[in-house]
């Protein structure tokens, strides 16, 4: 599997002179980011970015060939330089998705024939933070290179997955891996969360699937990393979405579910939840039932408070010396049970106080902090406040509706932020 995201040299099949064409768009990213060896195919150029570009007939052996062409030439030119690659990357569409069975029996002929490994078809493709590979096409203007990190990614949908990448990069969360494997034709979902299993430059997984390959195989997959999973194809409509999409076939979702709980997967509801729990995972490892939350805004807190119990945790009980402390501390107005509200008047101050109290006390497990940056004394000040928390054993989750003016201050914060409490309490659930 390390030629797909290791590799020392790459030939990109389908380097247009066309900047907007996505095998153009792919010579660009590794010209910027990669460190092996580089060979343009296009048989009508001379050069491309200051490379000599080859015909399909004079192309250099290379570890790995990324194919950018329309498929039924694909088919031929694998034929063609079967012999001179380890591994064959399909980004093109059209080939069993579309109902092309023909053409996905005569690619896997092919792998079969030269001994190689074909990823894809119809796939956005890999990238390698630690490696410099991206074979992604999507221009770094839209998608800049990711920051170096310990969550690997893999998912069955090319655009979903950007839309992760481009949304981690807005909150700091930093990517070993990723992986778009479309149609896996033949490189599969479990062996790739298998390679991602081992690899000792990912900490965490993160996993968009519509439908499993083989789910009696994953169960068989060794390896103890966490693993959150986004779903699609819960319904009879997104099962039929799925099939039409990628080709998969994406089953009944209480035996997804099944699978995943035998696996000790976790399930996220939805995007926002999948990221911050990614990012969560990230920063800590340690189980989490008793929860502390801390609010200025007393319908918040009880939002929390449900949704905590909803989502199997409890409401943790304050030890005596936290209760003492923040009585010393806040007006009498704060009500000090769990959630400790700090009202309409809060300051940063005060929040520093009490998530610090919160995290020192042995019968917390994590801290819900809800800010409302409506409050006129809630300034960006709060920020250092937070970011202050980040390399703290516990984790804290962060609280903070959209707003004119909330929304540039929440841009800041580097511990998980989401944007209810529903969603809080669902990202630390993850947490064991």
């Amino acid at each position: 599997m390390d030629v797909f995201f290791r590799p020392r040299s790459v030939a990109v099949f389908g380097a247009s002179r066309s900047l907007d064409k996505p095998g153009r768009v792919i010579l660009r990213n590794l010209v910027n980011n990669f460190r092996g060896r580089i060979y343009p195919v296009n048989p009508h150029a001379d050069e491309l970015d200051g490379l000599k570009c080859y015909s399909p007939a004079d192309v250099p052996k290379a570890e790995l060939g990324v194919f950018a062409i329309p498929a039924p030439a694909v088919v031929k030119t694998l034929e063609e330089v079967g012999d001179r690659l380890k591994g064959a990357l399909i980004v093109a569409g059209g080939f069993g998705e579309s109902g092309r069975t023909e053409l996905d029996r005569r690619l896997l002929e092919t792998g079969e024939k030269h001994g190689l490994r074909i990823w894809g078809p119809n796939c956005l493709g890999t990238l390698d933070a630690h490696s410099g590979l991206n074979t992604l096409f999507l221009p770094l203007s839209r998608l800049p290179f990711p920051e170096r990190g310990n969550v690997s990614i893999l998912s069955q949908s090319g655009a979903t997955v950007a839309a992760v990448l481009d949304w981690a990069s807005t909150v700091g969360l930093g990517v070993s891996k990723v992986a778009s494997y479309g149609n896996q034709l033949d490189v599969s979902d479990y062996e790739i969360l298998e390679y991602f299993q081992k690899d000792p430059e990912t900490d965490v997984i993160g996993f968009y699937v519509e439908g499993l390959k083989d789910g009696r195989k994953l169960l068989n997959m060794e390896g103890d990393k966490p693993v959150v999973v986004l779903k699609a194809g819960r319904t009879g409509s997104g099962v039929k979405a799925a099939r039409s999409h990628t080709g998969a076939l994406a089953g009944n979702y209480e035996v997804f579910r099944g699978v995943a709980r035998q696996l000790g997967w976790h399930l996220a509801p939805g995007p926002e939840e999948f990221l911050m729990a990614l990012k969560a995972r990230s920063l800590w490892r340690r189980k989490v039932h008793r929860v502390g939350i801390v609010t200025c805004g007393g319908g918040f807190g009880v939002m929390a408070s449900d949704a905590v119990e909803k989502c199997g945790m409890e409401l943790a009980k304050l030890s005596e010396e936290s209760l003492s402390v923040m009585k010393d501390a806040f007006p009498e107005r704060v009500s000090l049970a769990n959630p400790v509200d700090l009202t309409g008047d809060a300051t940063p101050e005060m929040f520093a106080v009490a998530i610090e109290q919160m995290l020192s006390d042995r019968g917390v497990d994590a801290v819900i902090a809800i800010i409302l940056l409506q409050l006129p004394k809630l300034h960006a000040e709060i920020i250092d406040v937070l970011n202050g928390f980040r390399g703290r054993g516990k984790p804290v989750v962060v609280v903070s509706p959209p707003g004119a003016y909330a929304s540039g201050v929440n841009e800041l914060v580097e511990l998980p932020l989401v944007s209810s409490p529903e969603k809080a309490a669902r990202v630390l659930a993850v947490l064991d």
